[in-house]
């Protein structure tokens, strides 16, 4: 029985130390990942280039080194990117994580950072608190942005810190050139524009789609490529 007890208290205490080991980005740091990481960025006319590379979360872009300064990558050149084990591709001014694929068909995950809701509440008497947090939000010190210089950003990441931020997360479709928000309407009206087919609702019905699952969604992705 001891040795029972010993044996959860010693997962407890690993499950303590994870958890606060766990990465969180904030307004000094605002990337998906804690370090700028070796990936591969591969351009539509077949060019390969290896560099360090981060995804700033206040706009989805992807950012690279270029000796000690951040810069960020034209997005209409590219046709994926290979960072940390994933796959990205780009829909509109965003890069996306690629949760399922079949063709020029994908499953995506955006994860942008919720600066909003560092200033809930806050707005003045008279304002809304969203108008009060994009004059806030322009005035803050976004790392990145404000500060490219990634030895100065790394100094002040260190003795700054700055606020925690929460990531809002999205599903998106993107077939060819044209993507939407996965959900029922936007998918609608981005991909059948001339006509919905017959067959979507029976579909839709048939295969039970729940929008939040990526699975579901790759049967979608497959249903527009067919029509």
């Amino acid at each position: 029985m001891m040795r029972r007890f010993c044996c959860f208290a010693v997962l407890a205490l690993l499950a303590v130390l994870v958890k606060a080991d766990e990465y969180t980005p904030t307004t000094m740091w605002p990337y998906i990942y804690e370090e700028f990481t070796e990936g591969t960025v591969h351009h539509k006319g077949g060019q390969q280039v290896i560099a360090h590379l981060n995804i700033h979360i206040l706009e989805g872009e992807l950012h690279f080194l270029k000796n000690d300064e951040i810069c960020t990558v034209n997005l209409s050149t590219v046709d994926y990117v290979e960072l940390n084990g994933d796959k990205y591709v780009a829909a509109g001014n965003q890069i996306m994580r690629v949760l399922q694929e079949n063709g020029d068909g994908f499953v995506l995950e955006s994860k942008l950072g919720d600066f909003e809701s560092l200033f809930v509440g806050s707005g003045a008497y008279g304002a809304s608190a969203n108008t009060q947090s994009v004059t806030n939000l322009a005035s803050i010190e976004i790392g990145g942005k404000n500060i490219v210089n990634h030895s100065k950003l790394l100094m002040e990441k260190k003795e700054n810190g700055g606020r925690e931020l929460s990531y809002k997360e999205k599903l998106y479709i993107k077939v060819g050139n044209d993507y939407s928000e996965a959900l029922q309407k936007e998918v609608a009206d981005r991909f059948f524009a001339t006509g919905i087919p017959d067959d979507w609702k029976p579909f839709l019905k048939s295969e039970k789609i729940k929008w939040r699952r990526s699975e579901d969604l790759l049967k979608v992705v497959e249903f527009i490529q067919r029509h």
